[in-house]
């Protein structure tokens, strides 16, 4: 399957695979094996915390659900989940606007184009697939500083956020330990001792790069 079919369906669905908004990440995991454990939304508080399936970026929340999703187009190159848990595959993320908009069309969806009065070299297409779903397709008119401006411009950063989600519950103590922090203390001194981070931690920045940022990455952002 050509990439474009992929966010395509995305925007019509809210889905890609079994990744969509309130996704269980167990259920993740049983599908496409352990995550990266990037680090904490927030310095004081385990969660929501950032975990990683190939180069999607994603938050979960305190009761394990996917609260949004991060697909890096910047990096050209992307490695994305498998049909089975643990393996990744490559795909050439570089899109254009005009190919998007016309898959997305094609697939039965309908977006709207959204423009920044004070970033004229950046707009987004922007589709709801199902109430409280947003999913933002955000494109620059250059692959990079130095290159002359695009004609049909390139797909920067792709962003699932929703918003139906409340409060979540206190975990229930009883329970054993799932392996992702069921155990971690009611204070905000992080995660307990006897839990280990899952995969390999790694510096990064949720200012930059999280669902909550306001400045492209790659082209834009560094």
């Amino acid at each position: 399957m050509d990439f474009v079919a992929e966010p395509a369906v995305l925007a019509v669905t809210g889905r890609m695979g079994s990744l969509s908004y309130g996704a269980s990440l167990p259920d993740l995991v049983a599908a496409y094996g352990e995550p990266v454990a990037y680090g904490r939304v927030h310095k004081k508080s385990r969660w929501p915390h950032w975990f990683g399936f190939g180069s999607l970026q994603m938050v979960f929340c305190r009761c394990r659900r996917l609260d949004s999703m991060i697909i890096p187009a910047w990096r050209e190159e992307l490695e994305l989940t498998g049909p089975r848990p643990g393996e990744l595959r490559k795909v050439d993320s570089r899109i254009t606007e005009g190919a998007l908009a016309a898959a997305i069309t094609d697939a039965g969806g309908r977006w709207r184009s959204v423009e920044y009065e004070n970033l004229t070299n950046q707009r987004s297409l922007e589709t709801e697939p199902i109430n409280d779903v947003r999913v933002g397709f955000a494109f620059t008119d250059r692959q990079s500083y130095d290159s002359p401006p695009l004609d049909d411009w390139i797909l920067n950063k792709v962003n699932v956020r929703g918003f139906s989600h409340g409060p979540c519950p206190e975990p229930d103590r009883s329970l054993p330990d799932d392996g992702y922090g069921v155990q971690e203390p009611s204070a905000v001194d992080g995660l307990s001792r006897s839990q280990p981070a899952l995969g390999h931690r790694v510096p990064f920045r949720p200012d930059r790069g999280g669902p909550a940022g306001q400045q492209l990455q790659g082209v834009l952002g560094g």
